[in-house]
């Protein structure tokens, strides 16, 4: 079933819209603009959309415990300021293979965050799931990636879900209360009518939505990995996705310019916008970061 429910478009034209985070403490959606090096924050009461330069790529953001931003940056994680958005750095990750950046990442119910790497130039299987948490520094829990996304939680806390972008593949693992990661097994392969599966995040029926590059939306699964319901958006680069609100009933969607032709950008002039959706299901919150 194809649905088209666009409620707002922020036209902020990102070359690589991703990682969008809701925080209900601040009543704040984040996002990033990884290839233009830029922070957004939409104030969800105010109405308003600010930016923050960056010195290097920013990935993504999330909330600690203690109600502190990290983020994830092409080398590193750092805490962002919470008046000025400059990063202190947290973990420094120095042995990344030469032309590896940071991409995706999530925290599972217990707040351990994992997060991908991937090849820049997108040719070499060099990415790899990391993990981190709890007193613990960033750890690889799996490899073998040349994109790593994703990831997402089920509901229960007990599966985690991690995208192999360019085989079009989304994984299963079994995730323990320790973070621990087993029985990894193939669970949807999009198929090239689909575009390459992106973003993910798990709503309150414990369904899965997959953000499609080159796909141009949203597809939601069931458990059982059966697709359900497809969400068409005007742009064809999706990236990612979290609900937001007071309600969590909302989804705001990221999107990307790169690699756009004239006419592409001339079809979807709203191409790098932030969309936000209705749907008629809620979300789950984000669980902060334990460090």
């Amino acid at each position: 079933m194809e649905v088209n429910s666009v409620k707002m478009i922020i036209p902020c034209q990102c070359l690589l819209g991703e990682g969008p985070y809701y925080s209900e403490s601040r009543k704040c959606l984040f996002w990033v603009d990884i290839l233009d090096k830029l922070l957004y924050r939409f104030d969800l009461q105010q109405q308003t959309v600010s930016r923050y330069p960056m010195e290097q790529a920013i990935c993504w953001v999330m909330e600690t415990t203690e109600q502190r931003l990290i983020a994830g940056f092409e080398r590193g994680i750092y805490y962002l300021d919470n008046s000025t958005f400059q990063p202190i750095e947290l973990y420094s990750l120095s042995n990344l293979a030469i032309n590896n950046r940071l991409n995706d990442a999530k925290t599972d119910r217990n707040g351990y965050v994992f997060f991908g790497t991937m090849d820049k130039y997108e040719q070499q299987s060099t990415g790899a799931l990391y993990r981190f948490g709890h007193q613990q520094a960033p750890t690889i829990v799996d490899s073998n990636y040349m994109i790593s996304n994703g990831p997402a939680i089920s509901k229960n806390g007990r599966i985690l879900y991690s995208t192999e972008s360019s085989t079009r593949t989304i994984y299963q693992f079994d995730l323990s209360e320790q973070g621990e990661l087993s029985n990894k097994r193939e669970f949807i392969k999009f198929d090239e009518a689909m575009g390459f599966p992106d973003g993910m995040t798990v709503d309150n029926d414990n369904h899965l939505w997959v953000a499609s590059w080159n796909g141009s939306g949203l597809y939601r699964f069931s458990p059982q990995g059966k697709y359900v319901q497809f969400y068409k958006l005007p742009a064809p680069r999706v990236t990612s996705l979290t609900f937001m609100g007071d309600d969590l009933d909302t989804i705001a969607v990221t999107t990307a310019r790169t690699g756009l032709d004239k006419e592409a950008l001339e079809q979807f002039p709203y191409s790098g916008g932030l969309f936000i959706i209705t749907v008629p299901v809620k979300g789950i919150a984000e669980t902060p970061v334990h460090l």
